[in-house]
């Protein structure tokens, strides 16, 4: 039963009976579900055209032949975690788009589904980082193919400049992952929450 039949029944059975503000309280809810699928509908397309580009990059950069199946055992990996993880966005895509604004348990149920979404998204870009060390590692090594070197001419100072910059680039890419999906869908889980809250008082 949702929230209109149930009004009109409490109205029917006591006059006195005060119905809360929750039915207006779900309708406004879909203001932020509406803002989650065109946040949706814009990274969708952009996630598979930037893996799509990721399959070109050995000869965007110019690795070496020798270093393409390194590289694309690589990115078989990145590709398979991918297409999990488009599946469920594509999966809570259209879960919201069902979402009626009826009913309270309705409106939960999109809201535990954006939260573990948004812990997926996060999930999902934080598995990227292995192939991004190893496409930079590939970079690095044919860097120095080209001056004749190899790993072990590496000074240690250089080796340490090195494993420092690996360090702060991941801890970097970690927090902008955390913080972009708190940009793009943070404030509408707030938002839920929000309506939820006040429907409960």
């Amino acid at each position: 039963m949702n929230f209109d039949q149930l009004k009109e029944q409490w109205n029917n059975e006591d006059s006195n009976v005060h119905i809360p503000d929750s039915i207006k309280q779900l309708k406004e809810s879909k203001h932020p579900i509406e803002k989650i699928q065109k946040s949706m509908k814009r990274e969708f397309p952009a996630q598979v055209l930037a893996i799509i580009l990721m399959a070109f990059f050995p000869q965007i950069l110019n690795f070496p032949v020798s270093q393409y199946v390194i590289y694309y055992t690589s990115y078989v990996m990145l590709f398979v975690i991918s297409s999990y993880y488009l599946f469920g966005f594509y999966k809570f895509y259209k879960q919201t788009e069902l979402y009626t604004g009826n009913t309270k348990s309705s409106l939960w149920k999109i809201y535990h589904e954006l939260k573990l979404n948004m812990e997926r998204y996060q999930s999902f870009g934080f598995l990227l980082l292995p192939h991004f060390m190893i496409t930079l590692g590939l970079e690095f090594y044919k860097i120095l193919a080209k001056k004749g070197m190899t790993f072990e001419n590496v000074t240690n100072s250089h080796q340490q400049t090195l494993i420092i910059s690996v360090l702060i680039g991941t801890i970097a890419i970690i927090v902008n992952i955390v913080l972009w999906t708190k940009y793009i869908y943070g404030r509408q889980a707030k938002q839920l929450e929000h309506i939820l809250n006040e429907i409960d008082e």
